[in-house]
């Protein structure tokens, strides 16, 4: 008797327990049994963490709770439920008859499973459809004299179409179009020359490429207006519409996909000390109150994509969290951007002051999102992006 492997992911336990012989109906309940989550619940009244615990043993999974809270010497307490899918499910059936809130959170997890479990997403805009079941690769177009790595190169439209080609032969399958440099300390750019640097170019690439999806990188509603106009079909925003309050009209008028960032303070002054106490659960928190208001402002949910702005107003350690536990974001049902490429953190680690000599540093940086439901990745180094994804899932699905 020999043991030889160890199955993590939950869909290649069930192919191999159909390749064994189990049958369809077993190989289902018992594959949920092998997925195994575990929840952080705060603040918890100490009367229902004591009943979760119950539930939950009962429902064969456990609930972890401090002493304090099981002799009942504080009101409220942190507890971490232990369960697999399918106890999961028992569990969520029990805390529907149950009070002092259980009830409620009952509800709270089944969203938060069905959403972090969705894998595929879809955009339909300007006649195209965007699918995001794997990861897609967003390809950087600075259109800037002074962006941090590649700032002047591609400034004309004969340069810029020439890249936009090169990347598409690579395999992006999104050009995002910036002019402006939101590098650190970097000034703001008026918006006529925004406009003039921009607009150009996304003309001439949606004349010349008319299937490939292009976003604009720009937090200005008037810049985001005529490049739409011109072509463009994503808005691309690293305020998340908090720079310009006619941002989130403008896409709710137009029904575009949006990204919004999460940055703390401004391209200018956001390294000047930023600190969290909880980097996650803090972006986790401005999100939430992020994609409510774009909601009210006319946006429709299914349009938001979420990127956590590594490098925005972040610390290395920040940075390296948010990748640790970027799957925690799924929580919003929503497709996530990652944005890594070549940015000073990988520099901090590995020595590399040369941002085009980072490409290593780079593909490590997304093995974390890519695996754990990243949708859309940024890059400068395309081609290199695409083998690496490709054979990680081929990997990931042998």
């Amino acid at each position: 008797m020999f043991i030889t492997r160890r199955i993590f992911r939950e869909e290649e336990l069930k192919n191999f327990l159909l390749n064994i012989g189990n049958t369809p109906a077993g190989a289902e309940i018992l594959s949920k049994k092998g997925n195994v989550y575990t929840f952080v619940i705060e603040e918890i009244d100490t009367r229902a963490a004591n009943i979760l615990k119950q539930d939950a043993i009962a429902s064969g999974g456990d609930c972890a709770l401090p002493r304090e809270a099981s002799s009942f010497k504080c009101t409220t307490c942190t507890a971490v439920l232990i369960v697999s899918l399918r106890s999961l499910e028992k569990l969520l059936e029990r805390l529907k008859k149950q009070p002092f809130g259980l009830k409620f959170l009952g509800k709270e997890i089944e969203k938060l499973v069905a959403a972090e479990r969705k894998s595929q997403f879809e955009f339909d805009v300007n006649g195209k459809k965007l699918v995001l079941d794997k990861p897609v690769i967003m390809g950087i177009l600075n259109v800037t004299p002074d962006s941090f790595s590649d700032g002047g190169k591609w400034n004309s439209v004969d340069k810029a179409l020439f890249r936009v080609e090169e990347m598409i032969e690579e395999g992006a399958e999104i050009i995002d179009v910036g002019g402006e440099s939101t590098r650190p300390g970097s000034e703001p750019v008026p918006i006529d020359e925004e406009k003039r640097r921009v607009v150009p170019i996304i003309d001439a690439i949606r004349r010349r490429f008319p299937e490939i999806f292009i976003s604009v990188d720009t937090y200005k509603s008037e810049v985001a207006k005529e490049a739409l106009d011109a072509g463009a079909d994503i808005v691309n925003d690293i305020s998340g519409f908090h720079f310009d309050e006619k941002m989130a009209g403008l896409v709710a008028e137009r029904g575009v996909p949006a990204v919004l960032m999460h940055i703390k303070g401004t391209p200018k002054n956001m390294q000047k000390n930023p600190y969290y106490k909880d980097v996650v659960k803090e972006i986790c928190e401005y999100f939430e109150k992020t994609v409510d208001s774009a909601v009210a402002k006319g946006v429709k949910r299914e349009q938001i994509i979420l990127d956590p702005g590594i490098g925005f107003g972040k610390r290395v350690e920040d940075n390296l969290e948010i990748l640790k536990r970027i799957n925690e974001f799924k929580r919003f049902g929503l497709p996530l951007l990652l944005g890594t490429s070549r940015k000073s953190f990988i520099g901090f680690i590995t020595g590399e002051k040369d941002p085009e000599n980072r490409v290593a540093g780079s593909l490590a940086s997304i093995v974390r999102g890519v695996l754990n439901g990243v949708k859309i990745v940024r890059v400068h180094d395309v081609k290199e992006t695409r083998q690496f994804i490709d054979i990680l899932f081929a990997v990931e699905e042998a």
